[in-house]
């Protein structure tokens, strides 16, 4: 059967849609650049003229994944609601499924360390700017007081993400539901918001309490 031809940004997204279910099913490790190019039913040449390796891949990948998360955020972030609850409904969109959580399992092999490291510092890079926002309307309105939004919503990305990370904390995931409470009590106490506006009743869930 003759290959058929497709625009370049077309054909970028089946290969990476492919690799995508993949490294879901088979793992990263024991995926290879012929499965890719048996999957998407492509050359060697076609491949390489998007991607130069498997690793090349696997980045673009974290990087469509982050900011498909991004995309969410922004959405959540843009809403009518007070600050507080925008703040959470941003955390909320952090959650993935499907073939990218599994991606995201994956990466958690010792093996794939830097692509781990590389997914969560692309993450907290593209959500920083849409929460340092919530945080400054947050101030504008009053619900929030903070004098340096930047880096409060780093610190409070980074430490969030490491302690509910099984991938980082193995054999601990029952850990992270305290965890995820303790950084939102901290979030409260260093955006001086008030009590219970982010850990209490109205507040969303958040992604590891949503099961």
């Amino acid at each position: 059967m003759p290959r058929v031809s497709k625009p370049a940004a077309e054909r970028r997204e089946e290969i990476l849609d492919a690799a995508e279910r993949l490294f879901a099913a088979k793992g990263v490790s024991a995926t290879t650049t012929g499965d890719i190019l048996d999957a998407v039913g492509i050359a060697k040449g076609t491949l390489y003229y998007h991607f130069t390796s498997k690793d090349a891949i696997l980045s673009a990948l974290i990087e469509r994944t982050a900011a498909l998360i991004a995309e969410r955020a922004a959405q959540a972030a843009a809403s009518g609601l007070p600050a507080p609850r925008r703040f959470m409904a941003v955390i909320g969109a952090m959650r993935v499924k499907g073939d990218a959580a599994a991606l995201i399992d994956g990466l958690h092999d010792a093996a794939n360390t830097h692509f781990h490291l590389l997914s969560l510092v692309t993450t907290i890079r593209a959500l920083t700017p849409i929460l340092v926002g919530v945080v400054e309307d947050g101030i504008a309105e009053g619900s929030f007081t903070c004098s340096d939004p930047r880096t409060t919503i780093e610190i409070l990305l980074t430490s969030g993400a490491m302690l509910v990370d099984e991938g980082i904390f193995t054999g601990e995931a029952d850990q992270a539901p305290r965890r995820m409470a303790g950084v939102l009590l901290a979030a409260e106490a260093l955006l001086s918001t008030a009590p219970g506006a982010l850990t209490g009743p109205a507040a969303p869930a958040s992604p590891e309490a949503e099961g």
